[in-house]
Protein backbone atom coordinates (compact mmCIF):
# COMPACT_ATOMS: atom_id res chain seq x y z
CA UNK A 1 0.00 0.00 0.00
CA UNK A 2 2.86 2.35 0.77
CA UNK A 3 4.40 1.73 -2.65
CA UNK A 4 1.24 3.12 -4.25
CA UNK A 5 0.99 6.09 -1.84
CA UNK A 6 -2.42 4.90 -0.69
CA UNK A 7 -3.83 5.88 2.67
CA UNK A 8 -6.69 4.36 4.63
CA UNK A 9 -9.03 7.09 3.38
CA UNK A 10 -8.11 6.17 -0.20
CA UNK A 11 -8.89 2.51 0.38
CA UNK A 12 -12.22 3.46 1.96
CA UNK A 13 -13.13 5.65 -1.01
CA UNK A 14 -12.13 3.02 -3.60
CA UNK A 15 -13.90 0.10 -1.91
CA UNK A 16 -16.95 1.81 -0.39
CA UNK A 17 -15.99 0.61 3.09
CA UNK A 18 -15.97 2.90 6.10
CA UNK A 19 -12.72 4.37 7.35
CA UNK A 20 -13.24 2.49 10.60
CA UNK A 21 -13.47 -0.83 8.74
CA UNK A 22 -10.31 -0.12 6.75
CA UNK A 23 -8.50 0.80 9.95
CA UNK A 24 -9.47 -2.56 11.46
CA UNK A 25 -8.20 -4.38 8.35
CA UNK A 26 -4.86 -2.59 8.54
CA UNK A 27 -4.44 -3.35 12.22
CA UNK A 28 -5.37 -7.02 11.90
CA UNK A 29 -8.50 -6.64 14.04
CA UNK A 30 -10.81 -7.90 11.30
CA UNK A 31 -10.69 -9.02 7.68
CA UNK A 32 -12.56 -7.64 4.66
CA UNK A 33 -15.89 -9.24 3.82
CA UNK A 34 -16.49 -10.89 0.49
CA UNK A 35 -18.18 -7.84 -1.06
CA UNK A 36 -14.93 -5.87 -0.78
CA UNK A 37 -12.58 -8.43 -2.33
CA UNK A 38 -12.92 -7.40 -5.97
CA UNK A 39 -12.60 -3.68 -5.25
CA UNK A 40 -9.59 -4.33 -3.01
CA UNK A 41 -7.73 -6.25 -5.70
CA UNK A 42 -8.34 -3.36 -8.09
CA UNK A 43 -7.34 -0.73 -5.54
CA UNK A 44 -4.13 -2.51 -4.57
CA UNK A 45 -3.30 -3.80 -8.07
CA UNK A 46 -2.61 -7.22 -6.64
CA UNK A 47 -3.44 -10.75 -7.72
CA UNK A 48 -6.64 -12.07 -6.18
CA UNK A 49 -4.94 -15.27 -5.07
CA UNK A 50 -2.32 -13.32 -3.14
CA UNK A 51 -5.00 -11.26 -1.46
CA UNK A 52 -6.91 -14.35 -0.33
CA UNK A 53 -3.81 -16.10 0.96
CA UNK A 54 -2.41 -13.16 2.85
CA UNK A 55 -5.09 -10.75 3.87
CA UNK A 56 -6.76 -12.60 6.74
CA UNK A 57 -5.26 -12.58 10.21
CA UNK A 58 -2.56 -10.21 9.03
CA UNK A 59 0.07 -8.93 11.47
CA UNK A 60 -0.88 -5.81 13.40
CA UNK A 61 0.89 -3.17 11.37
CA UNK A 62 0.10 -0.70 8.61
CA UNK A 63 1.60 -2.97 5.94
CA UNK A 64 -1.07 -5.65 6.34
CA UNK A 65 -2.40 -5.02 2.83
CA UNK A 66 1.03 -4.86 1.20
CA UNK A 67 2.61 -7.99 -0.34
CA UNK A 68 5.58 -8.74 1.87
CA UNK A 69 7.57 -11.92 2.25
CA UNK A 70 8.83 -10.65 5.59
CA UNK A 71 5.44 -10.42 7.30
CA UNK A 72 4.17 -12.99 9.78
CA UNK A 73 2.40 -15.90 8.11
CA UNK A 74 -1.35 -15.63 8.79
CA UNK A 75 -3.14 -18.56 10.38
CA UNK A 76 -6.40 -18.11 8.46
CA UNK A 77 -7.56 -16.76 5.14
CA UNK A 78 -10.79 -16.16 3.28
CA UNK A 79 -11.99 -19.11 1.21
CA UNK A 80 -14.99 -19.04 -1.15
CA UNK A 81 -18.23 -20.91 -0.55
CA UNK A 82 -19.12 -22.24 -3.99
CA UNK A 83 -22.21 -23.93 -5.39
CA UNK A 84 -22.47 -27.61 -6.24
CA UNK A 85 -22.60 -26.63 -9.91
CA UNK A 86 -19.35 -24.70 -9.59
CA UNK A 87 -17.76 -27.54 -7.60
CA UNK A 88 -18.51 -29.93 -10.47
CA UNK A 89 -16.28 -27.94 -12.86
CA UNK A 90 -13.71 -26.91 -10.24
CA UNK A 91 -10.22 -28.27 -10.77
CA UNK A 92 -6.64 -28.12 -9.58
CA UNK A 93 -5.99 -25.13 -11.83
CA UNK A 94 -9.12 -23.14 -10.92
CA UNK A 95 -8.70 -19.53 -9.85
CA UNK A 96 -10.64 -17.57 -7.24
CA UNK A 97 -10.57 -14.46 -9.42
CA UNK A 98 -12.99 -16.14 -11.84
CA UNK A 99 -15.75 -16.40 -9.22
CA UNK A 100 -17.06 -12.84 -9.44
CA UNK A 101 -18.15 -10.48 -6.68
CA UNK A 102 -21.32 -12.22 -5.44
CA UNK A 103 -19.52 -15.13 -3.79
CA UNK A 104 -19.68 -15.70 -0.05
CA UNK A 105 -16.42 -16.13 1.85
CA UNK A 106 -15.60 -17.95 5.07
CA UNK A 107 -12.38 -18.19 7.04
CA UNK A 108 -10.29 -21.33 6.83
CA UNK A 109 -6.72 -22.39 7.61
CA UNK A 110 -4.04 -20.62 5.60
CA UNK A 111 -2.30 -23.95 5.00
CA UNK A 112 -4.81 -25.07 2.35
CA UNK A 113 -4.12 -24.59 -1.34
CA UNK A 114 -5.29 -21.67 -3.46
CA UNK A 115 -7.87 -23.99 -5.03
CA UNK A 116 -9.56 -24.94 -1.73
CA UNK A 117 -13.23 -24.08 -1.29
CA UNK A 118 -16.14 -24.43 1.13
CA UNK A 119 -19.16 -26.47 0.04
CA UNK A 120 -22.55 -26.77 1.73
CA UNK A 121 -23.62 -30.31 2.58
CA UNK A 122 -26.97 -31.50 1.26
CA UNK A 123 -28.80 -34.58 2.54
CA UNK A 124 -28.27 -36.99 5.43
CA UNK A 125 -26.01 -39.66 3.92
CA UNK A 126 -23.11 -38.56 6.14
CA UNK A 127 -25.05 -38.68 9.41
CA UNK A 128 -23.74 -41.57 11.46
CA UNK A 129 -25.62 -43.25 14.32
CA UNK A 130 -22.25 -43.66 16.01
CA UNK A 131 -19.37 -41.23 15.87
CA UNK A 132 -18.98 -37.91 14.07
CA UNK A 133 -21.71 -36.80 11.67
CA UNK A 134 -21.73 -34.11 9.01
CA UNK A 135 -25.31 -33.36 8.06
CA UNK A 136 -27.21 -30.97 5.87
CA UNK A 137 -26.32 -27.33 6.37
CA UNK A 138 -22.71 -27.99 7.36
CA UNK A 139 -19.92 -26.38 5.36
CA UNK A 140 -17.06 -28.68 4.39
CA UNK A 141 -13.64 -27.44 3.36
CA UNK A 142 -12.41 -29.20 0.22
CA UNK A 143 -8.84 -29.12 -1.05
CA UNK A 144 -8.35 -30.43 -4.63
CA UNK A 145 -4.57 -30.50 -4.23
CA UNK A 146 -4.47 -33.13 -1.49
CA UNK A 147 -4.06 -36.81 -2.42
CA UNK A 148 -7.10 -38.99 -1.71
CA UNK A 149 -6.23 -41.88 0.58
CA UNK A 150 -8.10 -44.77 2.14
CA UNK A 151 -10.55 -43.71 4.89
CA UNK A 152 -10.41 -40.01 4.05
CA UNK A 153 -13.52 -37.95 3.32
CA UNK A 154 -13.85 -36.74 -0.26
CA UNK A 155 -16.10 -34.88 -2.64
CA UNK A 156 -16.48 -36.73 -5.93
CA UNK A 157 -18.38 -36.17 -9.16
CA UNK A 158 -20.09 -38.41 -11.68
CA UNK A 159 -19.35 -37.23 -15.21
CA UNK A 160 -22.25 -39.19 -16.70
CA UNK A 161 -24.92 -37.59 -14.46
CA UNK A 162 -23.24 -34.28 -13.50
CA UNK A 163 -23.90 -35.05 -9.83
CA UNK A 164 -21.48 -34.57 -6.95
CA UNK A 165 -21.38 -36.45 -3.67
CA UNK A 166 -19.69 -36.23 -0.28
CA UNK A 167 -18.57 -39.61 1.04
CA UNK A 168 -15.81 -41.58 2.76
CA UNK A 169 -13.28 -43.14 0.39
CA UNK A 170 -12.64 -46.83 0.94
CA UNK A 171 -9.88 -48.67 -0.93
CA UNK A 172 -10.07 -52.44 -0.53
CA UNK A 173 -8.11 -54.98 -2.58
CA UNK A 174 -7.51 -52.43 -5.30
CA UNK A 175 -11.20 -51.47 -5.58
CA UNK A 176 -12.44 -48.02 -4.54
CA UNK A 177 -15.80 -47.26 -2.95
CA UNK A 178 -17.58 -44.13 -1.81
CA UNK A 179 -19.08 -45.06 1.54
CA UNK A 180 -21.80 -43.04 3.32
CA UNK A 181 -21.63 -42.78 7.11
CA UNK A 182 -25.38 -43.36 7.26
CA UNK A 183 -26.03 -47.14 7.13
CA UNK A 184 -29.36 -46.51 5.38
CA UNK A 185 -27.38 -45.69 2.23
CA UNK A 186 -25.37 -48.18 0.19
CA UNK A 187 -21.71 -47.69 -0.81
CA UNK A 188 -21.08 -46.54 -4.36
CA UNK A 189 -18.54 -48.44 -6.41
CA UNK A 190 -15.95 -46.17 -7.97
CA UNK A 191 -16.04 -46.53 -11.77
CA UNK A 192 -14.84 -44.82 -14.94
CA UNK A 193 -17.51 -42.12 -14.62
CA UNK A 194 -16.41 -41.12 -11.13
CA UNK A 195 -13.74 -38.55 -10.35
CA UNK A 196 -12.55 -37.15 -7.02
CA UNK A 197 -12.79 -33.36 -6.82
CA UNK A 198 -10.95 -32.96 -3.54
CA UNK A 199 -10.28 -34.12 0.00
CA UNK A 200 -12.39 -32.79 2.88
CA UNK A 201 -10.26 -31.53 5.74
CA UNK A 202 -12.69 -29.57 7.92
CA UNK A 203 -16.39 -29.12 8.60
CA UNK A 204 -18.35 -26.47 10.47
CA UNK A 205 -21.92 -25.39 11.07
CA UNK A 206 -22.98 -21.76 10.94
CA UNK A 207 -25.78 -20.74 13.28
Amino acid sequence: MTEQNLKAVDIARMTGATKGSVSQWLNGISSPGGKYIVSLTKALHCDANWLFSGIAAAPRNTHALSPSHESTQPTTKLIPVISHEMAFIWGKDSDYSSLGKDVLWEHGPSSVSLQAFWLEVVGDSMISPNGPSIGEGHLILVDPQLPAKNDCLVVAKFNNTHDITFKKLIIDAGQMYLKPLNPDYRPIEFNEHCQIIGVVIEAKYLF
